[in-house]
């Protein structure tokens, strides 16, 4: 949902280069069709002008193509959620069952808007010297923009590294009369392009509490915790041109800066977890930004309904809701299981919230499903009957996407540590320990020996990675981390393999009634741990951009 000074998808039409993209060939990500409003070189006079430019560029990531739709289905099929439906020949159904095929029509939209995104923020650097500044406030003004630019363009190269590998790394603006047969970049390359924007941005950014008032726009934190996380996956496994899966030789010193940017986050305090688990997506569903813990969302704007600037959060990844309902249709196309709901120990108070054992029906009344059918069970993190007001359209939402939140800094932090030194410190123990009291209903920052861990409950390294593999489940489910943690980890097949015979055992036994789940028939190693690369850019660059392995 939009907040006031985030009205960047209202004024956004009015800027000439960040008007109307087409993504029909391989010009499309690296020039852009342009409706003229404003001549660029009339453009860029002063920082009102820059500061529609940078709000236009961010533009791209309230797509549904982006974070709208396709980064709730990216995160389908694993152990923790799927697709609902055993069919293909649907987009969304055939990309979260592995059906993935290289003229997928989302898959090709989603890398036009990242490439679109990129040649704003590269445009914008183009002609950022161009810039009046005739005094120290749009100096100030000037260097948040330049930041808040920077931070655009590490998260969208850090989603196209992490969802199609080595990919064109382009600095410059797109130009028709240039050469656009460029090929690939080497993901280290790109990853160390994705380090200097962030660290740039988290360089020149304001904390949120420094600010009079906190608005929604990135912030130092938020951007130091995504350069953490970027930090985190370069140290993490991907799928290279040679088919297999490797990590950096370079992966310790990667965690290394993980620790180190986490160590400094946390102990800046600027940042907490709210006491309530469930309060932190209440606050979202009725758009109350809280920058303590949810760290940075990207934020969706449509006060009438329509199909423009929606997202599908809250209905598609919702608890099933009945379109006659006062709430408006949940869509509830991603379903979860019971086996995501047995991960959560007796008394943690995390599950009540994050899945809906419910459905609702056009009375409004709360119907329990049996969990012989839990297959059909839901997130319950986004919920219609959270939302205020009556619907305003039976399926388009404003809910925001949460892309950070401060309980993914402190598992970070653990992690790092642990690969790093093999035993836990006593800042990584408090960590867990936070989210683990707040799990069990206690405040977060108070000692609570009964629960609390200490380096004895941990047998050695293993034992806290098996731990972390289901706590980053718990805590983060259906946030779009999972499918990305599990490739990471280079458990993608592993799991889903074990997952298929699980479900598959359930089935058999009756603990489950008959369903298919079909990732388990669709899923290939070596090849779905990235998307393809588009058939039209492969097409228009003539060979010069190398196809994904097995694609």
């Amino acid at each position: 949902m939009m907040t006031t000074l985030y009205k960047r998808l209202a004024i956004m039409p009015m800027i000439a280069f960040c008007s109307a993209f087409l993504f029909t060939s391989c010009d499309d990500f690296l020039a852009e069709t342009t409706y003229d409003f404003y001549d660029e070189q009339d453009f860029y006079k002063d920082v009102s002008e820059l500061e529609l430019a940078v709000n236009g560029a961010f533009e791209v990531l309230s797509q549904k193509m982006t974070y709208g739709h396709f980064m709730l289905v990216n995160d389908c099929d694993t152990d923790l959620s799927h697709i609902k439906g055993s069919g293909t020949g649907q987009v969304a159904r055939d990309l979260g069952h592995y059906n993935i095929y290289t003229a997928h029509t989302w898959v090709e939209s989603a890398w036009g808007f990242y490439y679109t995104g990129i040649d704003r923020v590269n445009r914008i650097m183009a002609n950022k010297d161009r810039v009046a500044l005739p005094d120290d406030a749009s100096k100030a003004t000037f260097k948040r923009l330049i930041a808040e630019a920077k931070f655009l363009r590490g998260i969208c190269y850090f989603d196209l590294v992490r969802m199609w590998g080595d990919v064109p790394l382009k600095l410059t603006p797109s130009d028709k009369t240039e050469n656009f047969a460029m090929a690939r970049t080497d993901r280290e390359e790109v990853y160390q392009q994705i380090v200097e924007d962030l660290q740039a941005a988290a360089d020149d950014l304001p904390w949120h509490d420094e600010l009079s008032s906190y608005e929604g726009r990135p912030t130092k934190g938020a951007a130091m915790g995504l350069l953490a996380r970027a930090y985190l996956f370069r140290a993490g496994y991907s799928l290279r041109q040679n088919g297999k899966m490797e990590r950096s030789d370079k992966y310790l010193e990667y965690y290394g800066k993980v620790k180190e940017i986490c160590a400094e986050l946390i102990n800046s305090h600027h940042h907490s977890l709210n006491s309530s688990y469930e309060k932190v997506f209440k606050n979202v569903c009725e758009n109350v930004l809280e920058p303590n813990e949810v760290m940075y969302e990207v934020q969706f704007y449509n006060p009438s309904g329509e199909d423009t600037h929606s997202s599908k959060i809250g209905s598609y990844n919702s608890p099933e809701i009945d379109r006659n309902s006062s709430y408006g249709l949940g869509n509830s196309f991603i379903k979860t299981t019971h086996f995501a709901y047995d991960w959560y120990e007796q008394g943690d108070i995390r599950r009540e919230t994050a899945i809906a054992t419910f459905k609702i029906d056009a009375s409004d009344k709360i119907i329990q499903i049996p969990r012989k059918k839990s297959y059909t069970w839901a997130p319950g993190k986004w919920r219609r009957n959270w939302i205020p007001g009556p619907p305003k359209d039976l399926e388009n939402m404003d809910i925001n996407f949460i892309l950070l939140r401060y309980s993914d800094v402190l598992l970070m932090y653990v992690e790092a540590v642990n690969e790093i030194s093999g035993q836990l410190d006593q800042l990584a123990l408090e960590c867990l320990n936070q989210i683990r009291r707040r799990a069990y209903g206690y405040a977060p920052t108070t000692a609570e020996p009964a629960i609390d861990f200490t380096n004895a409950d941990f047998s050695g390294p293993q034992s806290v990675r098996d731990y972390l593999f289901i706590e980053r489940a718990r805590e983060l489910c259906f946030e779009g981390f999972r499918r990305f943690d599990l490739i990471r980890w280079n458990k993608l097949a592993e799991v889903l393999d074990d997952f298929a015979l699980k479900f598959n055992a359930a089935v058999a036994d009756g603990t489950l009634d008959a369903y298919v789940w079909a990732a388990g028939e669709y899923f290939q190693e070596g090849k779905h741990e990235l998307y393809p690369i588009p058939s039209y850019e492969i097409r228009e660059t003539k060979g010069s951009l190398v196809q994904n392995p097995n694609y």
